[in-house]
């Protein structure tokens, strides 16, 4: 009898409890996939990389926590940084590519969870000037902020890195960058990464368009400085919401002035 009675008050009791409803649950992981796909996130603020501040408290492993293509600089500009696909490389001053251990430190980053808004083919020749020509003339608005996956069979990839730093930090963009390394391939195929901001973005970000690349064997990669293609995918994310981090390093938080001025951006 008792053992009846206890049965009976356990299933009264589970009646009662709130029912899971799966449906409900696929539609907030949908509604949390869409807003992270929504968010342009940036670490640091690219006048800050032009002053000298090379070091961030920012990991490899926190930043695939902010979105699955990235690109940016590891500390003491130890590296081009490049992600896909949620993979995330380094790519050295010898030019050799490495993937991203997760306790790596990083100085500037930007990354968004990739969500393709718009999807469409170029056929060429075509090069990075008429590249950005055809995107700009296929975006919806100048206003907004844009991620972007460009695939394909280059015929010509060229790209830069940085030399490596130590500290003290001395020598800035301005000078390093004109005398960087370059490594240069031909018939590579591959993904540039990059990132579209407006003019009003001022000197928080890269203004115009930022591509790093990476090839599909992950032997070859850096800043892009030009390429040939014949035919190139192009895979567009539009970002309303932007955010960024302040680093929180001594070097940063303790300067001065912001007063080198170094545009790096193209339209």
């Amino acid at each position: 009898m008792k053992t009846w009675i206890f049965a009976l008050v356990f299933l009264l009791i589970t009646a009662c409890q709130p029912s899971i409803n799966k449906d409900t649950t696929t539609s907030d992981d949908a509604t949390y996939n869409t807003q992270k796909s929504d968010s342009f996130y940036h670490y640091s603020i690219w006048w800050a990389l032009v002053n000298l501040v090379y070091d961030g408290t920012l990991t490899a492993g926190e930043l695939k926590e902010k979105g699955d293509i990235a690109l940016g600089s590891y500390n003491g500009l130890d590296g081009e940084l490049v992600m896909t696909d949620g993979k995330l490389f380094r790519i050295a001053e010898d030019g050799a590519v490495y993937e991203a251990e997760n306790e790596e430190l990083i100085c500037y980053a930007n990354a968004t969870w990739f969500d393709m808004d718009k999807s469409y083919e170029i056929v060429g020749p075509i090069i990075y000037d008429s590249l950005r020509s055809d995107i700009s003339s296929n975006f919806p608005s100048p206003n907004q902020f844009y991620g972007l996956r460009v695939h394909g069979d280059f015929t010509y990839m060229k790209c830069g890195g940085v030399p490596k730093q130590e500290k003290p930090y001395e020598l800035g963009l301005d000078v390093l960058l004109p005398n960087r390394p370059v490594y240069e391939r031909e018939n590579v195929t591959g993904t540039m990464v990059g990132f579209y901001c407006p003019d009003f973005i001022g000197n928080i970000n890269v203004t115009g368009f930022h591509f790093h690349f990476i090839s599909d064997d992950a032997t070859f990669g850096g800043h892009v400085l030009e390429f040939e293609a014949q035919k190139l995918q192009v895979g567009m994310d539009f970002i309303t919401e932007y955010t960024f981090i302040l680093p929180e390093t001594p070097e940063y938080l303790q300067k001065e002035t912001f007063d080198k001025e170094f545009q790096y951006g193209t339209k």
